[in-house]
């Protein structure tokens, strides 16, 4: 037969109940400082709650109702816990797997990549309304043509070459109306 396998795990997490019972009653009980013992032999030797419970009334150890009830109540609370984070991984391997990849959150609609300290950064919502509002914009101006510029006669705005009619963008003509020849250079 060959050799065992050297494993790096403490002697104490790979012992069973007897001899959890005696590491315990010979040593652990007396040199255990702490309040929750509950906490400290599930932690100590490895065990479950259930498992601690049980071996520290066999050791005498005296353990409220409250206790136990608490500590039962946290390590539920831990597997739900737990749960739920293997759910969400699971979820996010199948969307992955199946090539829909959320690209959005609550701030971004459209996230492009992430910082090296994990902040995302792409267009937010705000951004992308005020993208569709241009778009919309864009659909209610009909293109210009080359031979179409702006002039101002009598402190008017003249739009000479389109052919639009006034009501299709009743704010353009009010909006220009009061701006100086400086201004409408940039436009043009």
């Amino acid at each position: 037969m060959g050799r065992k396998k050297k494993t790096n795990m403490p002697r104490v997490k790979c012992m069973k109940r007897e001899g959890r019972l005696q590491s315990a009653a010979a040593s652990w009980l007396k040199t255990y400082t702490g309040n929750r013992h509950i906490f400290g032999y599930r932690k100590h030797f490895d065990v479950s709650i259930g498992t601690a419970i049980a071996e520290l009334r066999m050791l005498g150890v005296p353990l409220s109702d409250e206790v136990v009830k608490r500590a039962t109540e946290s390590e539920q609370a831990a597997i739900r816990v737990k749960q739920t984070r293997k759910e969400k991984r699971r979820q996010c391997l199948d969307e992955q797997r199946s090539g829909t990849v959320p690209w959005s959150d609550e701030t971004y609609a459209y996230i492009a990549e992430y910082t090296s300290w994990g902040i995302p950064y792409g267009v937010t919502w705000g951004e992308m309304e005020r993208f569709a509002d241009m778009e919309s914009l864009d659909r209610t101006v009909p293109p210009r043509s080359r031979d179409c510029h702006f002039s101002l006669d009598e402190d008017q705005l003249v739009l000479e070459g389109w052919e639009a009619e006034e009501e299709e963008v009743p704010f353009f003509k009010e909006y220009f109306n009061n701006k100086d020849e400086a201004t409408l250079l940039k436009f043009t």
